[in-house]
């Protein structure tokens, strides 16, 4: 009898190492995109209260209010 070896594919190496290279582009687009956000909401929130600290106070008051 004849010991036969099996022998790797190729391509499923190529296959995973594929397949982590777009998981690891995606992970950092999500990363860049949330990070993002968060610190264009902290510069909106900022030029708000610096909006709301300028305005006289019966305007301020009455913007408020709903």
């Amino acid at each position: 009898m004849e010991n036969k070896r099996r022998r790797k594919d190729p391509t499923r190496g190529v296959a995973i190492f594929f397949v982590v290279i777009v998981l690891l582009v995606l992970a950092a687009i999500l990363y860049k995109g949330i990070s993002g956000r968060r610190e264009y909401e902290a510069e909106q929130a900022a030029s708000e209260a610096a909006a709301a600290a300028s305005q006289p106070p019966s305007v301020a008051a009455s913007a408020v209010k709903p």
